[in-house]
């Protein structure tokens, strides 16, 4: 069983996933300090991370590194998370602006519309399951290109999914009802994947993408889309 964190620990942690999920590098306690508001010195964060190190919440990829979240870490950080989110006014402004322009009223087509762009701002792929045999992806290249899939024993697990689509747009389809998060081997697609996943009016939307995905954005995301597609 994990250790129960309190407000300091999980500020750190939190702290630790945020930057990690921006810079992609392994996080270093000094970096932290400088950059985020603490309200601790370094030797009281470097004496955190080590405790959050041993409870299994980070770990260090290599001698000297920083620290990288674990999938724990992750689940921690999205079950404290608000499903709430909202878009940044300037990415809500530009896809108001693209629907306007695209005056689209199909909703399948308004659907991968959206999803397209999705795609661009998370960096990350968008399946959208229309039913458990007809679905649409988009941003899979996103995803291949990401640092975590360099390593070719991930990019065969990943290359999977694709043979795998059709069965797992069935599961989604089936059982899928509001906003779900699965991390890793939590979910329907690969050990190295997060996917936050979510009914909608006419099927199932997923954003998938590495464990290191922006989680607040991609719930907007996921918000703006439902608000849109009704």
């Amino acid at each position: 069983m994990k250790k129960e964190l309190d407000k300091k620990y999980k500020k750190i942690l939190y702290a630790i996933i945020e930057e990690y999920i921006e810079s992609k590098n392994p996080v270093a306690s000094e970096y932290l300090v400088n950059k985020k508001n603490l309200d601790c010195c370094s030797a009281t964060v470097r004496n955190i991370m080590l405790e959050l190190d041993e409870a299994g919440y980070l770990y260090q990829p290599y001698t000297s590194a920083g620290r990288i979240p674990t999938n724990s870490a992750y689940r921690l950080y999205v079950d404290d998370l608000s499903h709430e989110q909202k878009l940044s006014k300037k990415i809500e402004s530009k896809l108001e602006t693209l629907l306007k322009i695209s005056k689209i009223s199909d909703i399948n087509q308004k659907s991968k519309f959206l999803a397209k762009f999705f795609a661009e701002i998370s960096k990350n792929a968008v399946l959208l399951c229309f039913s458990p045999h007809n679905y649409y992806i988009t941003g899979f290249s996103n995803v291949l290109s990401q640092p975590e899939f360099y390593e070719i024993e991930k990019l065969k697990n990943l290359s999977l999914v694709f043979d795998n689509l059709e069965s797992i747009c069935e599961r989604l389809f089936e059982n899928v009802k509001a906003i779900e998060i699965s991390i890793g081997i939590e979910g329907s697609f690969s050990e190295n994947l997060s996917t936050i996943k979510s009914r909608f009016s006419n099927g199932v939307i997923a954003i998938i993408g590495p464990e290191r995905m922006d989680y607040k954005q991609n719930l907007a995301l996921i918000n703006y889309f439902k608000d849109k597609i009704k």
